[in-house]
């Protein structure tokens, strides 16, 4: 599916995965995707986006508030334990040993590819079947934007309605700017 994307539609992509890991996130959800298309700073997504009053830190700080992170270990706090000396595997047998298994931090340091939630992947295939509908050559951000608008998932929806913004305004108003009535 990605080969049908356009470069600012990947780019979306990677900055989602760096806002979920960014916010000690497990797995990039539909609000990642929210924030990697305020992270383009150019293309359809992010001024529909833009001009509807969302800006990347404000939109960052709502998600912080809504949704914390795990709170585990990443994979650059391990290797900077151990290029101090400090084994983490060790320190965690410790801990687990001395005040039980409940002490222990859930899950290990994150390793390799970031997964994506049911919500992330529906997004992404909505937005495939925007471009279709919308006879484009490629996926691009506006048609992400219209995919993440169309899952109505209930955190993006709460997220916009903080800043006043709604999935139907939004996707009008996508359709209006790329030349396609609502």
């Amino acid at each position: 599916m990605f080969e049908r994307f356009t470069v600012a539609a990947r780019s979306v992509v990677t900055v989602a995965v760096e806002e979920a890991r960014g916010l000690d996130h497990d797995t990039v959800a539909p609000q990642h995707l929210l924030l990697g298309l305020l992270g383009q700073d150019s293309g359809t997504g992010f001024r529909i986006l833009h001009d509807a009053g969302l800006e990347a830190d404000r939109v960052r700080a709502v998600i912080r508030r809504r949704t914390p992170g795990t709170g585990q270990l990443s994979t650059a706090d391990a290797e900077a334990l151990k290029s101090v000396g400090i084994d983490l595997d060790t320190v965690l047998e410790h801990l687990a040993d001395s005040f039980g298994p409940d002490a222990v931090p859930r899950g290990r340091p994150r390793l390799g590819r970031t997964r994506f939630t049911a919500g992330a992947k529906k997004a992404l295939q909505l937005a495939l079947r925007e471009a279709v509908w919308l006879t484009s050559p490629g996926i691009g951000s506006e048609h992400v934007l219209l995919g993440l608008l169309r899952t109505a998932d209930s955190e993006v929806t709460a997220v916009l309605a903080e800043f006043g913004a709604t999935a139907d305004d939004l996707r009008a108003a996508t359709l209006r700017t790329i030349g396609r009535a609502a």
